[in-house]
């Protein structure tokens, strides 16, 4: 099939390499533009772009598609099918109805949950045990097309964002492939969503990267986990941020024997303490009944290290806390 592959990030790779390998002709891949990077902000092109330049793809990167100059250029290439995976643009209803099949788009969740901006964060943050990828037809509402076919695929709990989002990525290649198989031979399904069903994962505002130490360790392990690697999840330590990139639940201290065994809470949300082989253990939970350890933290201005690392290099000792307001 004649394709326009429509896609930004590292998660929409795998489905341009896996529509390459299966032998369909990419007659152009559209992409946002370079923008400025890093630390010293230099311009850096998108993942899609690197991808498609290393397969000798032509590469557009319009700053709109909705301008009339694209649309025209749209038009005139006359694709099959438009496949996109996390664009990043609204397309319009004049660019909807020149493909003769469509544009399908890859998204990370099992629709109608989780339509939106940051499924695969909600899903984490809310501490969802299942996931997957929806192949849809798309029209110009935001993730509220037709279901072409859909794969579940399960939530680790030992996994972090980066890699949940690779997993679903990959399965999406899949599931792209597969789908533009069924279409070719007319037997692609479409179903019409739910839409009571629905529910929507808004892209996350900086204040949620904030860990609440009140809250209870499963709650700020599913955060800790929903951002890791990147942005990371945000406390502070005298006055410097510091993100925590990987940690885990531990059971507080019991005294006396078995269920007759009473909690030890001598701690308070975000205080600190060391642990018996030099762990940096946070206290949690609204009355600072839980406990948490850190295993890899991101000091700003520093490269991240292990907890404990950190823990020894600002001689940290109990009673120290993290963030502010949480006694």
């Amino acid at each position: 099939m004649r394709i326009v592959f429509m896609g930004t990030p590292e998660f929409a790779v795998p489905a341009l390499r896996a529509l390459t390998d299966a032998g369909h002709e990419i007659i152009c891949v559209v992409t946002q533009p370079d923008r400025p990077r890093g630390r010293g902000y230099k311009l850096a092109s998108p993942p899609v772009k690197v991808e498609a330049e290393r397969l000798g793809l032509p590469v557009v990167q319009p700053a709109r598609v909705s301008d009339p100059e694209f649309v025209e250029g749209f038009a005139e290439m006359a694709p099959d099918v438009a496949v996109l995976a996390a664009f990043g643009q609204k397309i319009s209803a004049e660019l909807l109805s020149v493909p003769r099949h469509g544009f399908i788009n890859i998204h990370p969740s099992l629709l109608p949950k989780y339509r939106g901006a940051a499924p695969i964060e909600r899903a984490m943050i809310n501490g969802d045990q299942v996931t997957g990828v929806t192949i849809m037809y798309m029209d110009e509402g935001w993730d509220t097309g037709d279901i072409g076919i859909c794969q579940d695929m399960p939530i680790p709990s030992d996994v972090d964002r980066g890699w949940l989002e690779c997993a679903l990525a990959e399965l999406g290649g899949e599931l792209i492939v597969k789908f533009l198989r069924l279409i070719e031979c007319g037997e692609a399904p479409r179903v019409p969503q739910d839409h009571s069903a629905a529910t929507y994962a808004r892209k996350l505002s900086s204040d949620e990267f904030e860990i609440d130490w009140r809250k209870s360790a499963r709650e700020i392990g599913n955060l800790i986990r929903a951002l890791s690697p990147a942005p990371g999840a945000r406390t502070s330590f005298a006055g410097q941020s510091v993100r925590i990139l990987r940690a885990h639940e531990i059971a507080p201290v019991l005294v006396g024997d078995g269920e007759a065994g009473e909690t030890v809470c001598s701690g308070y949300p975000g205080m600190l303490t060391i642990g018996p082989e030099g762990e940096l253990i946070v206290f949690c939970g609204l009355n600072g009944c839980e406990l948490m350890a850190l295993d890899v933290v991101h000091p700003a201005g520093k490269r991240q290290m292990p907890a404990a690392d950190f823990a020894r290099g600002r001689r940290i000792s109990h009673g120290d806390r993290f963030g502010s307001g949480m006694c």
